[in-house]
């Protein structure tokens, strides 16, 4: 039998209250002495303590006589809060279902469906209160945020954008374990919580996110510079990032903002691999083809030392050498170099192919011709 039921045969046998199954002790030992806490949050939405609850029914069954004929614990409930406190002044009735929905709709992204900014930062701030608790505990906060956004809502359309945001909400959720909160944070940026995780597991999970994404195809991505919608990640970890919610998320953000530097990534880093930052730079560049003794044109989409990005007509084999030549007056001086294909994949259905190339031998004069005042430093 449900509490609330029994709580109504309760004061409907107020008159046999010598009976031990009629008694505020009976009831509090067989549900929990948290019972009548857990009832009256219920029934008010409120957040009332223990022993508060309790004063409270034991004060409306003092006030309850079985004349009122009032044999529902709501309503010898509420007629006490209303006649005899000022709890309440104005209450309005709304059934359970409404509420919850309500309550779901106020923590939660109308786009998405992930919890909400507002939500994130809450339940961030009650975590951080249970792990001061807890000697020697930790959990991650990571900062999600999609590249060239704006450029896809412009070329692509704000419901294309839509749609991209709302499959990319769907794909963080599938790749995170139970526990964890995720939100859309605001606009292109997500937000997720890991309660239990160290920097290295977090790490290993935003990673994870990341290349699914990259390996996904979205509608209209074709239309960027680079052909492909990625998202890039910053992380921080309790307690060696911060110990507040301000702390935790400025680093979290820090960290993002080295990543959106190279695209595509995460930081920090798991390895002590060094990156060179990527630069965009469409132009023209030739790939000679074998078969035909020939250059054949392609589209430069970016570029730095060690590697290139181009968009082609044609796909290329994974570890073939190319022989690749930088036509004058389209850049500063005659070049060419040779480089090896690393990857390569189409841009769309119908889109062109993406071919990643790494150069043969460090391009850092060539590009200090082409990018003249750009930092070219290697950055860990």
């Amino acid at each position: 039998m449900s509490s609330s039921r029994t709580f109504d045969l309760y004061f409907a046998n107020q008159t046999e209250t010598h009976e031990p199954n009629c008694s505020l002790e009976h009831l509090a030992e067989y549900y929990g002495d948290d019972i009548f806490q857990r009832l009256l949050n219920s029934l008010l939405n409120t957040n009332f303590s223990k022993d508060a609850a309790t004063n409270l029914w034991r004060a409306a069954i003092h006030h309850f006589t079985p004349e009122k004929t009032r044999t529902n614990w709501r309503s010898v409930i509420l007629d006490y809060l209303l006649s005899h406190t000022n709890i309440l002044s104005n209450p309005r009735i709304i059934e359970a279902n409404d509420l919850k929905r309500m309550q779901e709709e106020a923590v939660t992204d109308g786009l998405t469906g992930l919890y909400n900014q507002t939500y994130l930062k809450n339940q961030l701030a009650e975590i951080i209160l249970e792990k001061k608790q807890k000697e020697g505990a930790s959990f991650s906060l990571i900062l999600f945020d999609l590249d060239h956004f704006k450029q896809f809502n412009d070329r692509c359309g704000h419901l294309c954008g839509d749609r991209a945001l709302d499959k990319i909400g769907k794909l963080i959720c599938g790749q995170l374990p139970a526990n964890v909160i995720a939100a859309r944070y605001g606009g292109e940026e997500f937000a997720v919580i890991l309660p239990d995780a160290n920097l290295k597991q977090a790490i290993d999970l935003a990673e994870k996110i990341r290349l699914k994404i990259d390996q996904t195809e979205f509608e209209g991505e074709d239309r960027l510079d680079t052909g492909k919608l990625t998202i890039s990640g910053g992380i921080a970890s309790y307690p060696e990032a911060g110990v507040t919610s301000d702390t935790l998320i400025s680093h979290a953000d820090c960290r993002l903002y080295e990543a959106k530097a190279f695209r595509n990534s995460i930081f920090p880093r798991t390895d002590n691999m060094r990156r060179i930052q990527r630069h965009s730079y469409l132009n023209i560049v030739e790939i000679f083809n074998q078969d035909s003794g020939e250059f054949k044109h392609s589209l430069c989409s970016d570029i730095n030392q060690i590697g290139i990005l181009l968009k082609s007509s044609t796909p290329a084999i994974i570890g073939a050498q190319i022989q690749l030549r930088f036509p004058h007056p389209f850049w500063p001086n005659e070049h060419q170099a040779i480089g090896e294909v690393k990857h390569t994949r189409r841009s769309g259905p119908k889109g062109p192919f993406l071919v990643g190339i790494q150069f043969q031998q460090p391009e850092v004069t060539f590009l200090e011709e082409v990018l003249p005042g750009a930092q070219l430093s290697f950055s860990l």
